[in-house]
């Protein structure tokens, strides 16, 4: 909806994206909604409401409104939501760790927000406020498989689907927290996953590594699926390490190629935790 007045109000600014349910928003969005103002008036408009604490500046041209009765310097707002604000001229799915706490796999908050890209950001980290962002690029192959899903009783955001959230973290250990942190959560996903999705997308995504240390992890955690010997049969003879946050060291498991640096009962006792 446009306003064509002139005059600029700050309580029509929040309620125009309020009524929007739009939480954040961009001074390109304002220069849309107010065409007769000028830039420069709407910029000082919304410095004005950013120093009265209704607004907070995420970052150049990026605003969020900051709900009535809360301190603009204290007020935590549910980072997820920023993704589609942040990501210019490419496609995006939340993942990785982000999207473990989605799903609601993990137990520890986290102040970094991980989103897939599908084309290379200008800025692989970015800094906002305290929250650290991270763009992960996926070509072509590997960027699939993600949906909307409910983060509250009003919102929902792309991310990948739990299946896919396995296959890139076990792709990367590293950004998910590493091996245990992901062997937890396939283990308490064991009951409603996909295994059929979760191979389909394992063929699909073409990774030794995937094959390797979901193959393994299945069998170390004792979890009962035909696609362990389909994994099986995909393997190769080269090895892979199984947690890329820890050096290269530690035993060999001759039959999933995958070198331990982390070992079986290290494992098992964070399913108990």
């Amino acid at each position: 909806m446009k306003h064509n007045n002139s005059k600029l109000n700050s309580n029509e600014i929040v309620s125009c994206f309020i009524e929007k349910e739009q939480g954040y928003f961009d001074i390109e969005d304002v220069y849309k909604t107010h065409p007769n103002a000028s830039k420069g008036a709407i910029r000082e408009l919304l410095s004005d409401m950013s120093r009265r604490g209704i607004l907070s500046r995420i970052k150049e041209g990026l605003y969020l409104i900051i709900p009535l009765g809360d301190d603009s310097n204290t007020y935590t707002p549910n980072w997820h939501l920023l993704a589609k604000h942040l990501v210019k001229n490419a496609d995006f799915y939340i993942g990785y760790y982000s999207a473990l706490q989605i799903h609601e796999l993990i137990t520890q908050p986290s102040l970094k927000q991980q989103i897939v890209v599908s084309k290379q950001q200008k800025k692989s980290i970015l800094h906002l406020k305290n929250l650290k962002v991270q763009f992960i690029y996926h070509n072509q192959a590997h960027f699939f498989g993600s949906k909307k899903i409910w983060i509250n009783k009003y919102d929902k955001v792309l991310c990948s689907d739990l299946e896919k959230t396995f296959i890139d973290c076990l792709f990367k250990p590293d950004y998910a927290g590493g091996i245990v942190e992901i062997a937890r959560a396939i283990y308490i996903s064991r009951g409603k996953m996909d295994f059929g999705r979760l191979l389909n997308y394992a063929i699909k995504f073409k990774s030794q590594a995937v094959y390797k240390r979901l193959g393994y992890l299945l069998e170390v955690l004792n979890i009962k699926s035909d696609i362990i010997e389909s994994l099986f049969t995909l393997r190769s003879n080269s090895y892979v390490v199984l947690d890329t946050e820890l050096p290269k060291q530690g035993k060999r498991s001759s039959r999933w190629k995958v070198q331990k640096n982390i070992d079986e009962e290290t494992i098992k006792s964070a399913l108990e935790t």
